[in-house]
């Protein structure tokens, strides 16, 4: 065995304490599915809507801007969207006169639709005009209503076929994917929290799934259908059917392209959405938002929802609250934090003492 210095030894120490303090915090879970929890904690994260104007705007362009402005934050219309007026007069804004000078073909007042800054997607999701008849496919649509519909009835996950354009591939992916999550629907149930196995009807431990699809080539759904395809970098480079798993308040869990619309995919998909949720840090579990007009918070509250309520009530009933979680990964963390800089300390004072002895 090779010799270690008392300072590699120090270190491997700090390593080994910071491992184990930080260990239960990773390790720590909740009892809820991932699709209610989702539903039930995770805001969904705003899409970013800027429109450059110079001066005043017209009344008829000003009504448009209110329109959106009030899509931020009123219940009746409400959608996850920020919006950010510049005026190009007075703006010294360097960003926003970046992004203002990357645009061509430009008429004022110009609107630009970006992803939320969560997801680090740079790609526009539009840009045109401010009356552009474009502007209306934005926050809502046919498609999007009937996900939101499913969603608050209780499926746990909402498969969207984007069709290729070809029938034949369109039609067999199809095929396969209403087998497989009709097989799915039969076949899993969520697991109860422990100690409560005796409380719960097996009914309510029942999942479904569903399939939607969805033609590129739909006028009404344009805008939806750039939302699905700017989520990861390289699907528009496909001319294949593409499946998108969508649960929660319509979070995009990920594709799966052509040949990658199988069965073992699949159920990897759905077991997730029905798992217990191993991390309460939405930031940390993968999928995309997408923009969609609906105040979920009233939504899931609303009877037609009740039949999911149970986990919920039971993840509160044992105080496994959200706050609690966090207060604990935080806890662990800070003193994960004192004992590293003890540890420096210790392994400083070491050093300068061999340094003074040697000298």
């Amino acid at each position: 065995m090779g010799y270690l210095s008392t300072e590699k030894k120090l270190s491997r120490l700090f390593i080994s304490i910071f491992t184990c303090l930080l260990f239960p915090a990773i390790a720590l879970t909740c009892t809820i599915p991932v699709y209610q929890y989702s539903l039930a904690y995770w805001d969904s994260d705003p899409y970013e809507i800027t429109i450059f104007h110079r001066g005043q705007l017209s009344s008829k362009h000003q009504d448009i801007a209110t329109k959106l402005q009030e899509a931020s934050w009123k219940a009746e219309n409400l959608a996850n969207i920020t919006l950010r007026m510049v005026d190009l007069d007075n703006s010294t804004d360097i960003i926003m006169q970046k992004l203002w000078e990357s645009q061509e073909n430009t008429q004022l007042p110009w609107v630009i639709v970006k992803y939320p800054r969560t997801t680090g997607i740079q790609t526009e999701i539009w840009s045109g005009e401010l009356d552009s008849s474009d502007l209306n496919l934005l926050l809502d649509s046919p498609m999007r209503r009937e996900i939101i519909r499913r969603i608050i009835k209780g499926e746990a996950g909402v498969w969207l076929l984007l069709e290729s354009g070809n029938k034949e591939l369109d039609d067999q992916a199809a095929q396969l994917l209403e087998q497989e999550l009709r097989r799915l629907s039969d076949l899993l149930r969520v697991s109860a929290p422990p100690g409560t196995a005796d409380q719960i009807d097996e009914e309510s431990l029942k999942v479904s799934f569903s399939m939607i699809r969805l033609s590129r080539e739909n006028p009404r759904e344009k805008l939806f259908v750039e939302m699905l395809l700017n989520t990861e970098w390289d699907l528009k480079t496909f001319s294949k059917p593409i499946a998108f798993p969508v649960f929660g308040r319509g979070r995009v869990l990920y594709a799966l392209v052509g040949e990658g619309i199988r069965q073992s995919n699949i159920e990897s998909a759905c077991l997730f959405l029905i798992n217990w949720c191993s991390c309460i840090i939405k930031d940390q579990n993968p999928g995309v938002d997408m923009l969609m007009s609906v105040d979920w918070d009233r939504a899931i509250n609303d009877d037609v929802y009740a039949e999911t309520r149970l986990f919920t009530e039971t993840y509160t009933e044992t105080d496994l609250t959200e706050e609690k979680v966090s207060s604990n990964f935080t806890r662990n963390i800070m003193i994960a934090v004192a004992i590293q800089v003890l540890v420096i300390a210790v392994i400083a004072v070491f050093v300068v003492r061999r340094r003074i002895q040697r000298d």
